[in-house]
Parts: C-alpha cells; structure tokens; sequence
C-alpha cells in the first residue's frame, strides 16, 4: 500500500503458451495433440484474484492480458487411418496363415500408438480365440464392443467365447446385440437356437433355427440345429424329417446319427433306427454305436444279433455300462426262458455283467433291483 493509498500491482505475465505438433509422426490431423488446455491450474487462480482485487490487471508497460482460449480436446480414434488399415491387415493376413504370434504383435503394436482402435481389439480377440486362449480373447472383445458397439465381429465373436466359458446369459446378450445389427446372420441365429434350448427355451431355439434355414436352404448344420429344437419340443416326426435332411447335406459326425436313432426309437420305428444304428457302425465303429444297434435290435425282438451288437460294444469299451446292461438282460431273459436252473451259466454271466455295470455306474437303482429280484 503506497502512502497516496493507491493499490499498485506488479503486472502477472503468463508463461507463452506451447503447441507440440505431432504430425511429422501420426499422417492423420487427428493425432495432433494441442497442449492449449494443459495451462496450469495456478495460473487460471492468479488471473482470477488479480480481477477481483482491482477490476483488472494493470501495467505499467503492457496492455491488459487475455486469458488463452480454450483448444479443443484431445479426439481420440476407433476407426483406422489408411496407415493403421494396411497394419491391420497384414495382421488378417498372419492370422489367416495361423502365424499368430506375428498378427498378435502387429495389434499389439497398433494399440499402442492408439489405444482405442476398435478394430485391434477385435482382431486380437479373434487370433487368441483361435489358439484357444479364451480366457484372454473374451476381454479383447469386450474392450471392441465398449469402443464400437456396433461392431458385429466383435459382439459375435464375444458371444462365441463367452458361450465356451459357460456364461450362457453373458453369450445370449452378446448375440441378441449382434443379430440386431444382422438378424439374417446363419452363424449367429444357429448359436442363439443352440443356446436357447440348452436354457429350456424350446420355443423360442425353434424360431431362431427356422429363421437360420430361411437364411441358407442348404445349411446342413442350420437343419441339424432344428432338428435338435423340435426333438426337445416333442415334435417327434418333425424332428425326425431334420435329422435325415442335416445328414444328407453334411457328413454327420457320430453324436447327429445318435440323436436321429434317438429320435426313431420314441417314434418307435426300430427298424429305421436299426438301420441307421448299423450304418453308423460302419462309419464309425464305436461303443455307442454297436450299443444303440443292440438296442433297436431288442426293441424288434432279434435277440441273438442284439447280443452279438452289445458283446462288441463292450469288446471295444469294457465298462460302458449301457452294453452291459443290454447284454445281461440278455442273458437274464434267456436265463428265465430256460427255467431259472441254479447251474444255469447264463444266470453267473447275466449277474457278472450287471455287476460290472453296476460298477461303472452306481447310480443305477433298476440295476440292483434285478439282481435283488432275480437273487442274482
């Protein structure tokens, strides 16, 4: 305070701004960065008090100072620049020859000159998903579709993972958002009949498989998945017309011939799944394909092949406990047509080999009641 009572205040000069151009390094204007807004905060507070103590700043040698104007904020990218596009795919290409490692880095290069490119994330999320490492793809899809939610790879492929981890819930959403954007998507329709009817939405795993076979006619895996919604649903024929039309378009591995033999024995047409049970054994020789044509055999009351079905089922797995159960009511029935004779040795075979079944499964309450029945 002078003695004339007049306030004087030394003039504030601000520190010079700085704008650090980028450009020389990023193509894209985008990636320019303004340091405009990065004036301290100290800086802002010193103008602010210096008006309300004297209605203004005053110099002795210079004009009154101007607060900066504001730059506009750092814009951040998810699309791909053209230099980002070439990266990326170079990436697909690594990817496509399974050299994972290369098209991992490329992305992860990628991401690290800019760390919400969309496409990265999901292309990442599809290379881990590929090696099987689903633990770390489900997380790369999930920061794809928090950038770009419109992003059907990426919502597709985040319902894939998250379906193989065993979050249903989490894989049905994922799909819902992804077949909003493409509701005639085969691949997508298919996986959300399949997840439906795992969840006992019969119903509604019915609409979606329809929906998948109006899409492609001729997708085999599209009437596989309808058949297995109407045989669920209890429409039995209908079911049956599905099978016999998903394995007339695709080589139909064991467990699709398994569930159309299924599928014939509650219709109860036991030759058609006599039938089909031996041409899968043909096919593919396994324990449950000579145990289900044991089975149908039975049901058609041809005794001797049925035992000679089930004996080879257990010949190629000892403790398939369906097998064995098939060939010791077998020999149980023509123990009792004998005469229940206490020497008879169908009477020790029929109870060693539901003895063993009993064994390999314990859980099976009708098993031991025969043998406590029959005093086996």
């Amino acid at each position: 305070m002078n003695p004339d009572g007049r306030l004087h205040m030394t003039a504030f000069r601000p520190p010079a701004l700085r704008c650090i151009d980028l450009s020389s390094n990023a193509p894209n204007p985008r990636t320019r960065v303004s340091l405009g807004n990065s004036l301290s905060g100290g800086v802002v507070v010193a103008l602010t008090a210096c008006v309300l103590m004297s209605g203004g700043c005053v110099s002795r040698t210079r004009a009154p100072v101007a607060p900066p104007q504001a730059t506009s904020p750092l814009v951040l990218r998810i699309e791909p620049n053209n230099d980002e596009s070439a990266l990326l795919a170079g990436a697909q290409a690594a990817a496509a020859t399974e050299d994972y490692d290369t098209a991992l880095r490329i992305f992860r290069d990628l991401l690290q000159e800019n760390p919400t490119l969309a496409d990265a994330y999901t292309g990442m999320g599809e290379v881990l998903e590929a090696k099987g490492e689903l633990d770390l793809a489900e997380p790369a899809y999930a920061r794809a579709v928090a950038l770009d939610a419109q992003d059907f790879s990426a919502l597709s492929g985040h319902g894939r993972v998250l379906e193989a981890l065993g979050r249903a819930k989490d894989a049905m959403r994922a799909l819902q958002r992804a077949l909003t954007i493409r509701p005639r998507d085969l691949r997508a329709n298919i996986a959300m009949s399949r997840l439906l009817l795992a969840s006992g939405q019969q119903d509604s795993a019915v609409a979606f498989a329809e929906r998948a076979i109006r899409v492609d006619p001729e997708s085999g895996m599209a009437h596989l998945a309808l058949a297995r919604a109407y045989a669920k649903a209890g429409r039995g024929p209908e079911a049956i017309r599905e099978f016999e039309t998903a394995c007339e378009l695709v080589n139909p591995p064991e467990e699709v011939m398994l569930a159309l033999i299924n599928a014939y024995a509650i219709e109860k047409r036991f030759r058609e799944a006599a039938n089909a049970a031996e041409a899968l054994t043909r096919t593919t020789p396994s324990a449950g394909a000579y145990e289900r044509l044991g089975w149908a055999l039975f049901r058609l009351n041809e005794f001797v092949p049925s035992d000679v079905a089930y004996r080879k089922a257990i010949e190629i797995d000892g403790l398939y406990w369906p097998a064995l159960n098939g060939a010791g009511v077998n020999a149980l029935n023509q123990w009792i047509k004998n005469g229940k004779l206490a020497d008879d040795p169908l009477r020790n075979e029929a109870r060693w080999l539901l003895q063993r079944s009993l064994k390999a499964n314990p859980d099976q309450p009708k098993v031991g009641g025969l043998l406590l029945k029959y005093r086996l």
